[in-house]
């Protein structure tokens, strides 16, 4: 959930955003990743992770993007 307007992004393997830059990553583990496809400044922010335990898991992630130029040659 992308916690600055609330919107969930994926659930599981499905993904309930129209930009497809989103996507879950899930590779014969018990991690999972966010992955974020041309990351914009706009993508910087809290992003939480929820298991769907009892009692519910939430994980906050803080999202930085940085624009690093390289130097001119």
């Amino acid at each position: 959930m992308r916690r600055k307007d609330g919107h969930v992004l994926t659930v599981g393997m499905d993904t309930f955003t129209a930009d497809d830059r989103f996507q879950t990553m899930h590779v014969d583990s018990h991690d999972w990743a966010l992955q974020i496809k041309y990351v914009q400044m706009s993508d910087a922010g809290v992003y939480e992770c929820q298991v769907s335990s009892d009692p519910k898991i939430s994980y906050f992630v803080n999202l930085t993007v940085l624009v690093i130029f390289a130097p001119a040659k």
